[in-house]
């Protein structure tokens, strides 16, 4: 049985646990007496389930090292680029600001 479907059938059951809880809850707000399920399926716990072996593991650790490997590499030129458009929007804003109070000042005098 593959994992997928492994995954699917525990989640399935999950969702059928919640459903019967929402049942219950229900039941008790509304003044009824609470439906109780008795063959309700139970997901399989995390001891149950296998552990990959030593090979898939080291596989996956790989495959996710990989993927990320890459990823977040910045040049010192493009952080300096950065740093500057920054700068300067902030001194742009705090020249408008300025420029919009004086104007709303001399205007409102």
């Amino acid at each position: 049985m593959s994992d997928r479907l492994k995954d699917l059938q525990r989640q399935r059951a999950l969702a059928q646990e919640q459903l019967a809880w929402f049942d219950q809850e229900i039941a008790k707000e509304s003044g009824q007496t609470p439906i109780t399920v008795p063959n309700a399926p139970v997901a399989p716990s995390a001891a149950t389930l296998a552990p990959p072996s030593a090979a898939e593991a080291e596989h996956l650790a790989e495959e996710i090292i990989a993927r990320y490997k890459n990823e977040g590499t910045t040049s010192p030129a493009d952080v300096k680029r950065g740093c500057f458009l920054y700068f300067f929007f902030a001194m742009g804003a705090l020249v408008i600001f300025t420029a919009g109070a004086y104007y709303l000042y001399i205007t409102l005098r």
